[in-house]
């Protein structure tokens, strides 16, 4: 019986598509996601500045990793939630810290600072997608 249900094991495994390791490093548009409804909803007139431009007084340097399950997801849409649950994460940061704005924010998907004003880089594969940011906490 054991030899029976590890053969079938093994035959699922065999099924089982390859792509599941891979992962791929996308650029996606920032005005689109924040744009959305979802993001407005969430965010509110919280303010959040791409890319190098900081301006004000620093509280202090930041950086989240947020990720969320692509299954049933276009990788677009898997992006941007896991952009949104960062900026979330991010806004909170600053508002214990009595801040008003989180600026100068870049994305770190391969290690290196991506600085943008117009996209932001995530990390897709077989099963869910990951955003990481670093930026400073504004007054």
């Amino acid at each position: 019986m054991k030899l029976k249900v590890f053969a079938f094991a093994a035959a699922l495994a065999g099924l089982a598509p390859v792509a599941h390791a891979d992962k791929d490093i996308q650029t996606w548009s920032i005005q689109d996601a924040m744009t959305s409804q979802n993001f407005q909803d969430r965010l509110g007139g919280f303010k959040f500045v791409w890319g190098d431009q900081v301006s004000g007084q620093r509280v202090q340097s930041t950086s989240t990793r947020k990720a969320t399950n692509g299954i049933g997801k276009s990788d677009r849409e898997a992006c941007e939630w896991a952009l949104l649950s960062g900026l979330i994460a991010l806004k909170e940061q600053a508002e214990s810290k009595g801040a008003t704005s989180v600026q100068g924010i870049k994305s770190m998907a391969t290690g290196t600072p991506f600085s943008s004003t117009t996209e932001f880089q995530c990390i897709t594969g077989w099963t869910n997608s990951r955003v990481y940011l670093e930026a400073e906490i504004v007054k």
